[in-house]
């Protein structure tokens, strides 16, 4: 007796079940597609964020934080950026905001020291859409909400029903900053009882055996020209924050001496004051005081013999005074007489800066993006 066989209707079970797995197929690369595209305009978002944070962070203001945070907001084109845009406030004694916190940064281990922390102690700004702050445990519920396709078509095919149709997308990022050095001098000494007292100094660069022996030099940094030429243009580079670079404690910079006019007669740029009246103030490196103002030292790193930076003042220049000079402004502290020379008239702010990721030391910072652990990132 033969045995009925009907294969009827198998090769429709077999395309419905081929169609049911390009789908998902398909979802799967829909989700992650759409996943990475919408981390990547995300981190663009905070990463700009972060950075503009940070030169608020540098005036010691918070509402600078949130005003240059927040006018970027209009060029955001992350997923539901209009509906989800990044709130630059921060609470000035905690360090917290909803997308903004204030950070305490090594940049020497990479690691958060603390976070959040109070204005004062900050030198870093972190900017997050997230859900919740991994540092402060508070509930920002900013992640990026990105839709997801996989999920619903799940639940078309008998799925959970509480599986959500879109991924919450989470993007951080820290920017920390760093003072540059602001004056194309450096000087072989800084006495503390100067600072705080407004009474100007005599900055000289007469070499030393004359009648006024110099307690000040030029200096080009890292550059190993050292001529009026180079001082001059790094004066206008320093105007326009595009000079120096990061040269930390311990660096040794190239020095020269001299009553180089052309160059204290250009200096007359760099008066002024700030938008509270305050004189413009700028870091200068103090050098050991057996230095002959020089060439580039002796090549041995914190032996502090050489051209060794010990440590940064801060002196704010008020007139550049002496004869043929020509200054134009506060000629009337120029007191000394044509004997003494050329000279660069400055008060004395602070003598002994070594940390230059503080905030309020100059108008100038460098500003970088670093690696948050904690978040993976």
């Amino acid at each position: 007796m033969n045995k009925l066989r009907s294969d009827s209707g198998s090769v429709i079970v077999f395309i419905t079940l081929m169609i049911v797995l390009l789908m998902v197929m398909v979802g799967m690369g829909l989700d992650t597609g759409y996943l990475t595209f919408s981390r990547s305009m995300g981190q663009r978002a905070v990463d700009m964020a972060a950075l503009a944070g940070a030169a608020g962070l540098a005036q010691r203001n918070v509402a600078a934080i949130e005003s240059n945070i927040e006018q970027l907001n209009a060029g955001n084109d992350y997923v539901k950026s209009s509906g989800n845009q990044i709130d630059g406030a921060v609470n000035a004694s905690t360090g917290v905001g909803k997308n903004v916190t204030l950070v305490q940064y090594d940049t020497k281990t990479s690691t958060v020291v603390a976070a959040p922390v109070p204005l004062s102690s900050a030198n870093a700004v972190r900017v997050a859409l997230e859900t919740t702050n991994p540092y402060s445990g508070a509930s920002s519920i900013s992640a990026i909400n990105t839709p997801a396709f996989l999920t619903p078509l799940m639940k078309l095919f008998g799925g959970g029903a509480s599986a959500a149709g879109a991924n919450n997308v989470s993007v951080s990022a820290i920017s920390t900053m760093q003072a540059l050095p602001g004056l194309p001098i450096a000087l072989n000494g800084c006495d503390p009882a100067w600072v705080g007292t407004n009474v100007p100094v005599p900055w000289n660069q007469t070499p030393s055996g004359g009648p006024s022996p110099n307690n000040s030099g030029w200096t080009t940094y890292l550059d190993k020209s050292v001529s009026s030429p180079d001082v001059k243009a790094l004066i206008h580079r320093i105007a326009a924050c595009q000079g120096t670079g990061a040269v930390s404690v311990g660096s040794e910079i190239c020095l020269n001496n001299g009553s180089q006019t052309p160059d204290l007669r250009e200096f007359e740029i760099l008066i002024g004051n700030n938008d509270d009246g305050t004189p413009k103030c700028y870091l200068t490196p103090v050098v050991p005081s057996t230095v002959n103002f020089t060439g580039c030292g002796d090549g041995i790193p914190n032996n502090q013999a050489g051209n060794e930076v010990l440590a940064y003042a801060q002196i704010c220049p008020l007139a550049v005074c002496g004869p043929g000079v020509n200054g134009a402004i506060n000629q009337s502290l120029c007191t000394q007489p044509s004997s003494f020379g050329k000279y660069l008239f400055a008060t004395v702010k602070t003598c002994n800066v070594g940390d230059l990721t503080a905030p309020g030391l100059g108008a100038c910072y460098s500003l970088r993006l670093v690696r948050e652990s904690k978040a993976g990132m």
